[in-house]
């Protein structure tokens, strides 16, 4: 029993050694060799396009663009002069406007956190102290906080309604 396992592992061990050596030829879907190039489906039903490697065909004869004029293509087009291009490019003021939103819209939730913070804060430690508008300091701290964490979304939904009512198209 011992020698019998010892020789099927043994057989299992070359098998894999084997199984590894091998090289691995890439095959697609025509069926071709990878190591010679040649096709072996025989049914007359492909069309080589990508596995033929045959010395019979030359390479096609390849273009340059042609010269394209740039005109506006709508009421919110930019012309662009001087630019070296086949065909028409447009400007997608809708993303410039985005960016720009999303600048003005952080600028104001830092704004609003850093000065809504401290005054909210202050307003706790006068109504510690008595003092009599401790509560309002409060309340307007609490309001900068809130306008500030709260001005990005409005400010995506608000360009989100306008990209969906085709506003900027």
């Amino acid at each position: 029993m011992r020698f019998t396992n010892m020789i099927s592992k043994s057989l299992l061990a070359a098998t894999a050694i084997t199984a590894l050596a091998l090289p691995a030829f890439a095959q697609d879907a025509f069926d071709s060799t990878a190591a010679t190039g040649n096709q072996t489906n025989n049914t007359g039903n492909y069309t080589g396009a990508q596995s033929q490697q045959g010395n019979a065909g030359s390479a096609p004869m390849l273009q340059g663009a042609t010269n394209g004029t740039i005109g506006p293509q709508g009421g919110d087009a930019t012309v662009i002069q001087g630019v070296n291009t086949a065909g028409t490019v447009r400007v997608n003021n809708l993303a410039n406007l985005e960016a720009l939103l999303n600048i003005i819209a952080n600028g104001m939730e830092i704004l609003g956190i850093a000065w809504g913070g401290p005054t909210m804060i202050m307003g706790f430690m006068h109504m510690a102290a008595g003092t009599q508008d401790a509560m309002k300091r409060v309340l307007w701290g609490a309001a900068g906080v809130t306008g500030g964490l709260a001005t990005p979304g409005c400010i995506n939904w608000l360009v989100a309604s306008a990209r969906d009512a085709n506003l900027f198209s």
